[in-house]
């Protein structure tokens, strides 16, 4: 049976070790916002981070909560796009930061050590990016259908707001007319 020498695993540690940097987080802060550049992938080690969508009207609703172990922030990066979502401290976190250059090293170079990502991580970017089935397809329009539906849906509350905020501007001066004619009224007609 082939055993892996002290040497090799010296080595594999001393490469994570300088790919991985860990950052503390505070409750309530942000590790990145939507329409951020995606230069990095991370991997919860302690606490809690939620994956947040800032809606105008309603305000910022969870999308996702993650826990120790679990990836995020992969998918923007390999595929180029900004960050479509916010990352936010649930609890005190400490999460670990993998570089794009150095996810794009490990996933071309090194695909045995591609394991950081976890089963759920590799099935949905299997799903995402495999360019030979029907699957990979639907699974691609469902991630743009949720990223479009979520975007009309911020745009919408956008609106609306503008809206609401366009008919105070109008309802002020119409309330403050009939304060002043009933004032004026009252004042001369007084018995």
């Amino acid at each position: 049976m082939p055993t892996i020498s002290d040497g090799a695993i010296a080595s594999e540690i001393a490469t994570w070790k300088r790919i991985l940097e860990r950052i503390k987080f505070s409750e309530g802060e942000y590790i990145y916002r939507e329409k951020d550049a995606s230069e990095s992938i991370y991997v919860v080690k302690s606490g809690r981070v939620e994956l947040t969508t800032l809606y105008p009207e309603t305000g910022e609703g969870v999308d996702a909560v993650h826990g120790p172990g679990h990836v995020f922030g992969e998918v923007e990066v390999i595929d180029g796009r900004v960050r479509d979502s916010s990352a936010r401290a649930a609890s005190d976190a400490q999460v670990m930061v993998i570089p794009r250059t150095e996810l794009m090293e490990l996933l071309y170079q090194k695909p045995e050590k591609s394991l950081v990502l976890g089963k759920g991580s590799y099935e949905r970017l299997k799903e995402l990016f495999d360019e030979s089935s029907l699957d990979s397809d639907m699974a691609r329009l469902r991630e743009e259908m949720h990223v479009s539906i979520r975007d009309a849906v911020v745009a919408h509350e956008s609106r609306v707001v503008k809206s609401h905020n366009g008919m105070a501007a109008i309802a002020v001066p119409v309330i403050l007319l009939v304060v002043l004619a009933a004032g004026s009224y009252w004042f001369f007609h007084r018995a």
